[in-house]
């Protein structure tokens, strides 16, 4: 009994920490943005650059960077890291796609854009992960505490 509950808990824990997890990709991704327009717009660092010195903190784009090391082409790279991102929701890895087709594809004053427009929607996103953090992330700690507490008793 002692077990179900315990595991129901963890399970609750589980699914509140996803949620934390995200909010955390998404600010660490909107750091990276503005890190690499402000590298744009004043070194004109290849993206290639940008990625590897400012994209410690996701994996996704530490993979990216690797890959093109080993000679894969940027959007090719971008695009396989990206689905693949972990701890990001669906509409968040379309947003990741987006983004890296635009990276890289024009000039400084329309990269700078693209970051900017970037940052506009990772904030508006941010702020919705973070209602839903606060919201869900207690009603699945409960759920999971509750559920198999209730689960337990039905046991006994």
């Amino acid at each position: 009994m002692f077990l179900l509950v315990l595991g129901g808990s963890f399970a609750g824990y589980l699914a509140s920490l996803k949620l934390s997890r995200r909010v955390q990709n998404l600010e660490y991704f909107l750091g990276f943005v503005q890190a690499a327009e402000t590298e744009i717009r004043f070194s004109a660092l290849p993206v290639r650059d940008v990625v590897e010195q400012h994209g410690t903190q996701l994996a996704f784009l530490r993979q990216c960077a690797q890959l093109t090391r080993e000679g894969i082409p940027f959007d090719e790279a971008w695009r396989q890291t990206a689905c693949r991102a972990e701890g990001f929701f669906e509409k968040d890895r379309e947003l990741l796609l987006r983004f890296g087709e635009g990276f890289g594809a024009s000039d400084a004053e329309g990269q700078i854009s693209h970051c900017r427009l970037t940052m506009e929607l990772l904030r508006r996103r941010l702020e919705e992960a973070g209602e839903e953090k606060k919201q869900k992330g207690r009603l699945y700690r409960m759920l999971g505490v509750l559920g198999s507490l209730g689960a337990a008793l039905l046991l006994c």
